[in-house]
């Protein structure tokens, strides 16, 4: 029988490709693959990751100290223990949907990883998961959702350690929210709010669930807290101060902690102060003009451009006449900035053009020397 040689150029190529794209299965049909060419390590399959004893178990250390990003798709749901640990180099992570926890120390030591984002679905994180009371990772910030369990575990962490977490999540406005609790031993949901305006603001929830709120300063001190209202069930803070610019944290639980479940929160202004200018009109890049409007009137009293009012939920808009034109504004806690008036577009036909100054010409107007700056 003869035997078969394989060229020594085949083989090289069989063992350059084993070592760029090397595929092992484990635990609950969950599958590993790396590309050494783009220094991805991607998890795929269905169900848990498996939890490692230590840093050198994963059957992937022997690329650690050279993974730069790592891809976990969807259909698999944790990141095991000490998975990611010591990968110095890791500075990009993708986490699907799918991914409902994450394992302790899992990502301990990715000097490199400045930020980790993890979705609305994560309902568990281990301690030392980011090895915050050990290494201190440069620069990390964690992203989660407003009202998310991640949030409540990184508030957790900052309430009750020196090494904090930072993190970013939406900003929030004054409005209606959806509460979640998705994980029992009373995780709160957190919404971060800043007022743009000095002000009185009401947190109160609706729902079947018994629930308590809570409002805390920047520095998570309570400043305000409710469990019910008579004999409603659901809480209410009423008026509390809030100052402009300001970040507070209001949180909401069930007060039953062996409980999950849904309600509903709402964030709604009580009064606020606002002030501003009043502007005459755009320039041509849409920006607001430096003309200030000499003869408006808010409401038929008279301003010279500047304005302070009071505003409540009730009573938050307002009419502004100047020259030709009337102007119905109204005002939000959430949006500041000064009100600007397309006066100029004098015969109302949604454009200012020439056919306006044809108009102001004929009719004399005061603000012709003006308009014609801006055509």
């Amino acid at each position: 029988m003869k035997k078969r040689i394989v060229p020594l150029a085949v083989i090289s190529v069989f063992l350059i490709i084993a070592m760029m794209f090397s595929v092992i299965a484990y635990a609950d049909d969950v599958t590993w693959r790396y590309d050494s060419n783009s220094k991805t390590l991607y998890i795929s399959g269905s169900g848990a990751m498996e939890n490692y004893e230590n840093a050198y178990s994963a059957p992937w250390n022997q690329y650690v100290n050279e993974i730069e990003n790592l891809v976990v798709e969807d259909g698999v749901t944790s990141v095991g223990n000490y998975a990611l640990s010591g990968a110095d180099k890791l500075s990009y992570v993708n986490l699907a949907d799918s991914v409902t926890s994450v394992g302790e120390y899992s990502f301990a030591s990715c000097e490199s990883l400045n930020e980790l984002s993890l979705s609305k679905y994560v309902t568990s994180i281990a301690d030392y998961s980011f090895a915050y009371s050990g290494v201190t990772l440069k620069d990390f910030t964690l992203k989660a959702p407003a009202g998310s369990y991640a949030i409540h575990y990184i508030i957790k962490n900052n309430r009750n350690s020196d090494n904090k977490i930072k993190f970013e999540t939406e900003e929030i406005t004054c409005g209606q929210y959806n509460v979640s609790i998705t994980q029992t031993g009373g995780m709160m949901a957190y919404y971060p709010y800043t007022p743009k305006y000095d002000g009185t603001f009401t947190f109160y929830s609706t729902g079947t669930h018994d629930t308590r709120g809570y409002i805390y300063d920047s520095s998570y001190k309570q400043i305000a807290y409710n469990d019910d209202v008579g004999s409603n069930t659901n809480f209410r803070i009423n008026s509390v101060t809030l100052e402009k610019g300001k970040t507070y944290y209001f949180g909401a639980r069930i007060m039953n902690s062996s409980l999950k479940g849904a309600f509903t929160v709402y964030i709604a202004p009580v009064e606020y102060t606002i002030s501003g200018t009043i502007y005459a009109m755009n320039d041509p890049s849409g920006a607001a003009s430096s003309i200030v409007i000499t003869e408006a009137a808010m409401d038929g009293v008279q301003t010279d451009g500047s304005y302070t009012r009071t505003v409540t939920e009730e009573n938050n808009s307002a009419v502004i006449t100047a020259g030709q034109m009337t102007f119905n504004y109204e005002f939000s806690p959430d949006a500041e900035g000064d009100i600007v008036l397309n006066m100029c577009d004098v015969n109302k036909d949604g454009y200012v053009n020439g056919r306006d100054l044809a108009y102001m010409k004929s009719d004399n107007s005061k603000y012709k020397s003006l308009f014609a700056n801006f055509i």
